[in-house]
This record gives C-alpha cells, sequence and structure tokens, in this order.
C-alpha cells in the first residue's frame, strides 16, 4: 500500500512496514482494541485507523477505561459510548476502584497506568480467539516521548527507561500468559501538531480532560513548564527528544542480548517463579556488567523494570558483590525479592517472587498461589492431578495383585494404604491443629509440626508441604513424603489396596532445600 498523502496516515503505514503491529491477513481478520479516553490524541487515532482497518483486515474495538478519579469521568464515558456508536464499532468499557488507585503505595499515577493496561488486557482477551495473539492500540505520539524520557532520566533511569517508549511492547507479567498482549503505538513519530491538523481538517470533536492542567502531576509539569523552557535552547526540543529515544533503544537492546548471554552462563536456574544465580562468578564481574545480568533476570520473572527502577537495581547489584553469607528474602518492588542461599555447597543469588521459595524445593509443593486459590483439592481414588511440575497419580488394586513391595516401601513418595480406609482423600497443606498417628507407632499421635521438626524440614518448606486428608473425619493421612496414617494401614482385611504416587513431570533443575 503506498503512502498516504496526509502525514498521520502516513506515519501509521510507515510503523506498520517498519514494525509489523498488526498481524491480520486477508483469512484471519484481527480483533484490535483502541483505547480510547476522549482526548484528541485518541480520538484521531480511532479515525485514522478507521480509514486503514478494511484494507489492514482489522476489526476495530473501542475501549475506555473510566479511572473514576474525577467526578465528571462518567459523562466522558458516556461521550465515548456514543462515538463508538457512531462508528459502528463495539464498546467495552471497565471501571477501576479511583479510591484504591489513590491508596496504592506505587503512587496515583504508576497505579492508573498498570490497572488501565491490566483492564485493557482484560477487554482483549475477551475480543480476540484463542489462536490470535491479543492487540492493544494506545495513541502515543512524539511529544508524549520525549515527556517520557525527560521524565525517566530525573527519576534516575538506566539506559532502558531513557529508551522510553517503544512501537510495539508486550505486556506479560507471568499472570497474563499464555497469551502476552501486544501494546502497539502507531502514533510515535508523529508531532502533536500533526496530530492536531488531522483532527481539524477531520472536524473531530473530542473531550478536554481538566486534569491534563494540573502541573501537581509529574507529567504534567514537563508538558507544560519543562520543555517550554527547554525550548529556549532548543527550538526543536521535542523532535530532538523522540528522535533520540529510538537511538537509546537500540542501545539498549543491543547491550540486553549481551547481558541475556552472560545471564545464561551464570545462571543455574530460571523456572519462572526464580532464577538463581552463581554469586562467585557474578562476584568476579564489573558493577555495569552485574547490573546487566541482574535486569535479564528480572526479565525473566516479568518484572517491571519501572516499578523496581535503576537505583534499587544498582543497591541489588553491590549488595550480591558484597554478599558472604546466607540471607534473605529481602524484599523488593513488583512482588519480588532477593536471598543469597546454599546449594550443594556452592553460593547463589537468588531473584525470586515474594510468594516462592528462593530455592525450587526437591519434592512436591504446594506455593502460595495454590493454597491462596484452591487451598484443599479432592482427590480421585483412581486418576491424576497435576501440581506445577509434579503429578500425583492414584489406583486402587487388588490385594492379591499387588506384589510384597509395599511391605518395604522404599520410595519417599509413593505410600499404600487400605483403600476402604480412606473414604474421601483430599489434598491440602499444613492446618492448625493437624495430627497424625504415624504408621508404626501403634496409634500414638503426633502433631505435624512436630513431625516436621523431627524430619529436620526447613521451616520456609513446611506451610506448603503436601497432605492428604480424609474430609469424612479430618484425619491426616499421609504427610507426602514423610509419615502415613496407621489407622489407614494394610492388615490381613485389607482387600484393596489404594497406591498413591508422586512424579516429576518434567526435567528441572532442582537445588535441594537442606540448607536454608
Amino acid at each position: 500500500m503506498p503512502l498516504s498523502p496526509e502525514p498521520l496516515l502516513a506515519h501509521i503505514q510507515q510503523a506498520q512496514r517498519s514494525h509489523g503491529l498488526f498481524l491480520a491477513t486477508s483469512a484471519r481478520r484481527q480483533p484490535l482494541v483502541i483505547a480510547v479516553s476522549g482526548g484528541v490524541d485518541s480520538v484521531a487515532l480511532l479515525h485514522a485507523l478507521a480509514q486503514l482497518a478494511p484494507g489492514w483486515h482489522i476489526d476495530l474495538h473501542v475501549a475506555h477505561i473510566d479511572h473514576a478519579l474525577r467526578p465528571d469521568s462518567a459523562k466522558d464515558a458516556a461521550w465515548v459510548r456514543a462515538l463508538a456508536a457512531q462508528m459502528q464499532a463495539p464498546f467495552h468499557i471497565i471501571r477501576l476502584d479511583g479510591a484504591a488507585l489513590r491508596r496504592d503505595p506505587a503512587g496515583l499515577e504508576a497505579a492508573a497506568r498498570r490497572a488501565r493496561y491490566r483492564a485493557l488486557s482484560t477487554i482483549a482477551y475477551n475480543v480476540t480467539p484463542p489462536d490470535l495473539v491479543p492487540v492493544i492500540a494506545v495513541a502515543h505520539h512524539a511529544q508524549d516521548q520525549a515527556e517520557t524520557l525527560l521524565l525517566r532520566l530525573v527519576q534516575g533511569s538506566g539506559l532502558t527507561g531513557l529508551a522510553a517508549m517503544r512501537p510495539l511492547t508486550w505486556l506479560d507479567d507471568g499472570e497474563l500468559a499464555p497469551r502476552p498482549v501486544r501494546v502497539v503505538r502507531p502514533l510515535l513519530a508523529a508531532s502533536r501538531a500533526e496530530v492536531l491538523d488531522y483532527a481539524g481538517r477531520h472536524h473531530l470533536a473530542w473531550r478536554e480532560d481538566a486534569s491534563n492542567r494540573d502541573e501537581t502531576r509529574s507529567r504534567n509539569l514537563i508538558r507544560h513548564a519543562v520543555l517550554p523552557l527547554l525550548a529556549r535552547i532548543n527550538s526543536q526540543v521535542v523532535e530532538t527528544l523522540a528522535r533520540t529515544a529510538p537511538l537509546l533503544a537500540d542501545d539498549a537492546d543491543r547491550l540486553y542480548v549481551l547481558d541475556e548471554q552472560r545471564l545464561q552462563q551464570l545462571a543455574i536456574v530460571q523456572d519462572g517463579a526464580r532464577v538463581l544465580i552463581d554469586l562467585a562468578e557474578l562476584q568476579r564481574l564489573t558493577q555495569s556488567e552485574v547490573r546487566g545480568v541482574l535486569r535479564a533476570a528480572l526479565h525473566h520473572l516479568y518484572a517491571d523494570l519501572r516499578e523496581i527502577g535503576a537505583a534499587q537495581v544498582a543497591a541489588l547489584a553491590a549488595a550480591s558483590v558484597q554478599a558472604r553469607t546466607n540471607s534473605g528474602p529481602h524484599p523488593l518492588a513488583g512482588r519480588l525479592a532477593w536471598s543469597v542461599v546454599s546449594s550443594d555447597g556452592t553460593q547463589r543469588l537468588s531473584l525470586h517472587r515474594q510468594d516462592a521459595l528462593a530455592l525450587q524445593p526437591d519434592g512436591p509443593w504446594l506455593d502460595a498461589r495454590w493454597r491462596e486459590h484452591v487451598a484443599r483439592l479432592a482427590l480421585p481414588k483412581a486418576g491424576r492431578v497435576a501440581v506445577g511440575n509434579w503429578m500425583l497419580e492414584s489406583n486402587i488394586v487388588a490385594r492379591n495383585e499387588v506384589s510384597s513391595a509395599w511391605r518395604t516401601n522404599a520410595a519417599r513418595w509413593t505410600a499404600y494404604f487400605d483403600a476402604d480406609q480412606v473414604i474421601a482423600p483430599a489434598l491440602t497443606t499444613p492446618q492448625r491443629g493437624f495430627w497424625l498417628a504415624p504408621l508404626g507407632m501403634a496409634g500414638k499421635r503426633k502433631a505435624v509440626g512436630d513431625l516436621f521438626t523431627d524430619a529436620k524440614i526447613a521451616p520456609p518448606l513446611r506451610a506448603g508441604w503436601p497432605i492428604i486428608v480424609d474430609e469424612k473425619d479430618e484425619r491426616v493421612v499421609w504427610i507426602c513424603g514423610l509419615a502415613q496414617s496407621h489407622t489407614t494401614r494394610i492388615t490381613e482385611q485389607t482387600h484393596r489396596i489404594w497406591i498413591v504416587r508422586w512424579q516429576l513431570q518434567k526435567e528441572t533443575s532442582c537445588a535441594s532445600m537442606s540448607s536454608l
């Protein structure tokens, strides 16, 4: 398609040619969620994309996020709804909790941004078929790019932050997997003057947001006070900064490749919940290299480096270089933490989720997410249940069909029970008041906590240790891998045996927790 004589359309067409923003084909139309606040930028983007959508096989969806931060925000939402109806495009709205945004410790602007993109992602998921990539379009232009670069500069960002915004980025924080969302910025090379000119020539109407004049907000202060002052030094300061950002982005990308290669040389484990790095090898690097490796590792944990910040990365780099003994977990922003731990006699730096262990357990373990969202899971007497990388398999077999191996069972993660003595099995984790009459103790009861102590189970492991109970009477049947119940043992009267077995489903580099 030749470039349009209209500058704004030409910018969008060039962005598509250079970056492949939209993935539609003649065979598969691409739903595109456009974030429309009602301001001139998003209205112009919607109108421009409506001109190009038929030829690009794109189906437009208008999305409005009401942050509920202004008394008249509902009027903006109603106005955008009417605009979508006028353009015959589906309309989607999500209203946020304004009070919760104001209370967020990350600050209002950061909290609003995070909540806005999560809401847009939800809409994109809902309108996109499972076999297509969800795509969101936002209306950032060259002045927004200049403002972002300056804002990050004064906040102390490193090179990656100074790269500002990209024409194409991904929203993928782990919770959004397995379908990350593409965020595209078709107007990033367009000036604000070109946006206003386009809106004027097409007689577009839009809403003015009074909060955009509030100079207590950092971005507004840069827009209305800092940039005009800098323009006295360089009248083309916006264009200059907008050109500088992609140059910095290229350098940041080049360095990231090198940092990622170095991380792969030092990383012992990368499993989505944690990254373990050989501490001695890390300490041989320069401070700059350490910071680069740490940023690459945080990327593997879906960290938002805007949230963590260059200062926190630098502090972590300094602390890891000086570390000599086990410590942690120490909190990081973005629900992450870092620890220094030992495994196989070697010290490791572990970057991990705050709800995950610093070292991956060497057996099945029910993490904080499982405990929060599942808590207890009814088990089939015959079947399979997946828990992370582990599979819990169970089966009932006639007594005469089972070899005598159950008498001397040496497999830690396999147990044999009288099938008729376990009525309603369920998988859970240790709870206050849990006790067990362990096999071989003639029915004498012990608290689960005492059994953990006897077995020298590290305290961090205990909260997620898998336990099977019988919901009929809330008896503990098996503290998996440690002890099973005397009352469910196989006797001469047993006719059927319930066999329960944990099996690791995929190979991962498992570090022992024994040293915690």
